[in-house]
């Protein structure tokens, strides 16, 4: 026993999810007291207390089975020779959906949250309870007869056939080929149809309670009636808008789709694995579950391969994309496969839960998601933070504005990008993404800038110098421009005088001169009045063309200057969208916060491809301005 207890896993329930009831072990002697078909398969020691044979395949079945009914309400039968959930593992990857729906995809409770899950087992566990406990819309697909069957059962047997569709599907189906067929899709929105209705009809009855009074009520406070109406009116308006906002605002067809898929290649793999086990202890569950839901081609990596290549010909059905992943192992050429399909976000999670761990991957097409806000309890337990004192000595005021004001002009000075989350009097926090290590070889940097002299007086002569030639440079272009503006004006004028003085030559009669020469020809005598107003009109044409000209060339002057200034700001919003779409070598949150008489900024790690490390050495930088601040 004690070899035993020595190569067992620790427990990792202090690592689950913070809103799984399952974090508190259920009463087994509760369960035995209120359910017999749970009682017999017990045991009782001296002492009275309950023990279950878990190595018993009907004992972990009986267990599954009364936990759903006793703590959800729901009424499900699991054939013997298929999968038993366990109960804390499939809360813990429900929760974390929810968690990506409120604080990622930012849905409040009025949206309907329509998932999928893809193999849903006998037991049809996750849209059972997605649609009892969290309220979702549930579409199941499952490619074996005897499970598909037994999911239908369970759903009809908990009167849920209005938020769960269970789908037959052929081998090899995983997203194409469902999620985006029309029979699907339209039994999900007569779905909505009807919840929406519902909330109508419940809206209206509570507007007509709050309108329904006594006479006497009536006659004496008539304003305080009307008064009451427009404000129910103003109340089913304000829902309405939300209704709408909400629909607006999911432009996906479903908002999730959720996957536990085989773990294994073949029966030799899993047998392998299990030997493999036996330095870790042995299970203490018994194994249950057909060949077929432990066991495909390829194994999960292959499976999660094409359901990530399907996901990009789904990206404008489906929001959030996630599946869980068994071994450790397959994590990283799973993310490898990911990275390939070019996500705008993605993340990774952990599920503890007893003495096993599982993991989880989410990932989406929608630019304006952002899902690694949401994090693991894991994550948030084992992030300790870096803590950086600051002393009261520099800082006239010993406060946590002014001690963030003194951090944002380091980060300022190492151009780092910065966003702050939350600011208060006493608490601020700020997220801070570095795409260049400006915090290192600050002495080397130092030494050059005092080499070439910036630090002396000739060196501000020449910045000075240096910065009056750019101003030349730029006065020499608005110059260079009104320039070109005259040049072209003086050639339109000769172009004008050339086409005038050919006109004379070719048709003398035709000319272009003072008043008095345009009312007479060769000869002395006087033109008629046709022909003088014939020469008038013509002087009048080219006076015209001069002008158009004139005001043509002006115009060219402006759309060139517009031209500059639009291709100036093209590039250098061309320049930051570079600067966004390069790595990130260092992305972490600062807190800056009063404990005690001390000011201390913690900071945290959240990724880059500098890693802790690249933390530390923006901490040391810091440390070294407290002691010798550069200027």
């Amino acid at each position: 026993m004690e070899s035993k207890k020595k190569g067992a896993p620790p427990k990792l329930n202090k690592f689950m999810h913070q809103r799984n009831r399952y974090r508190t072990p259920p009463s087994f002697k509760k369960l035995a007291t209120q359910y017999p078909e749970f009682r017999e398969h017990c045991t009782y020691d001296l002492s009275g207390k309950v023990h279950l044979d878990f190595k018993n395949p009907k004992a972990v079945r009986a267990l599954t089975t009364c936990l759903l009914d006793q703590d959800f309400g729901l009424k499900v039968s699991i054939p013997d020779d298929r999968l038993v959930p366990t109960l804390p593992l499939r809360l813990n990857y429900l929760l974390w959906i929810e968690d990506l729906m409120t604080h990622a995809a930012r849905y409040d409770s009025e949206h309907m949250v329509v998932g999928a899950d893809i193999g849903v087992g006998a037991a049809c566990i996750y849209p059972l309870l997605g649609a009892k406990q969290f309220g979702w819309c549930m579409l199941g697909t499952e490619t074996d007869q005897l499970s598909y069957g037994s999911a239908t059962t369970n759903v009809l047997n908990n009167n849920l056939q209005d938020r769960v569709f269970v789908k037959k599907v052929e081998n090899g189906i995983i997203l194409k080929g469902v999620l985006d067929e029309k029979e699907a899709q339209s039994q999900i929105l007569e779905s909505k149809l009807r919840r929406k209705q519902t909330e109508d009809a419940d809206l209206s009855k509570n507007i007509d309670t709050t309108d329904s009074q006594t006479p006497t009520q009536t006659s004496q406070s008539e304003m305080k009636i009307d008064g009451s109406h427009c404000t129910s009116d103003s109340q089913s308006d304000k829902l309405k808008a939300v209704k709408n906002k909400n629909e607006e605002l999911s432009t996906f067809f479903y908002d999730f789709t959720m996957c536990n898929p085989p773990f294994f290649s073949s029966e030799e793999e899993m047998d392998t694995m299990k030997k493999s086990r036996k330095d870790r202890g042995e299970p203490v569950s018994a194994a249950t579950g057909a060949v077929h839901e432990k066991v495909t081609a390829g194994g999960e990596i292959t499976f999660v391969t094409q359901m990530i290549k399907e996901s990009q010909l789904l990206k404008d059905k489906i929001r959030i994309f996630t599946t869980l992943i068994g071994s450790k192992a397959h994590v990283k050429p799973i993310k490898t496969a990911l990275n390939g399909a070019n996500p705008t976000c993605s993340v990774l999670t952990e599920f503890c839960q007893g003495r096993t761990m599982r993991w989880g991957i989410a990932w989406s097409f929608d630019p304006t998601l952002h899902l690694d806000y949401v994090k693991s309890k894991k994550d948030i337990v084992t992030n300790k933070p870096l803590v950086l004192i600051m002393p009261r000595s520099l800082m006239t005021v010993y406060s946590v504005m002014a001690a963030w004001n003194m951090i944002k002009k380091w980060l300022q000075q190492l151009k780092v990008k910065v966003r702050v989350l939350k600011s208060s009097k006493y608490f601020v926090s700020a997220n801070v993404k570095a795409f260049k290590a400006t915090w290192l070889h600050q002495r080397r940097k130092k030494r050059e800038d005092m080499k070439k002299g910036m630090t002396t007086s000739k060196g501000k002569k020449e910045i000075e110098e240096h910065n009056s030639e750019e101003n030349e440079a730029t006065d020499h272009d608005i110059t260079r421009l009104s320039l070109k503006r005259k040049r072209e004006r003086l050639e339109t004028s000769q172009l004008v005088e050339q086409n005038e003085e050919e006109q004379k030559r070719k048709n003398p009669k035709i000319c272009v001169g003072s008043t008095y020469d345009e009312n007479i020809n060769g000869s002395g005598k006087a033109l008629p009045m046709e022909q003088t107003s014939s020469k008038r009109s013509c002087s009048s044409h080219h006076l015209d063309i001069l002008n158009s000209q004139s005001e043509n060339s002006q115009e060219i002057g402006k759309q060139e200057s517009l031209e500059i200034v639009q291709e100036k700001e093209k590039q250098h919003n061309l320049g930051n969208d570079k600067m966004e779409r390069s790595d990130c070598i260092l992305r972490c949150n600062f807190q800056v916060k009063q404990l005690g008489r001390l000011i201390n900024m913690e900071a945290y790690f959240l990724d880059g491809s500098s890693g802790k490390d690249g933390l530390n050495q923006l901490l040391q930088f810091m440390r070294n301005q407290l002691t010798k601040p550069t200027p």
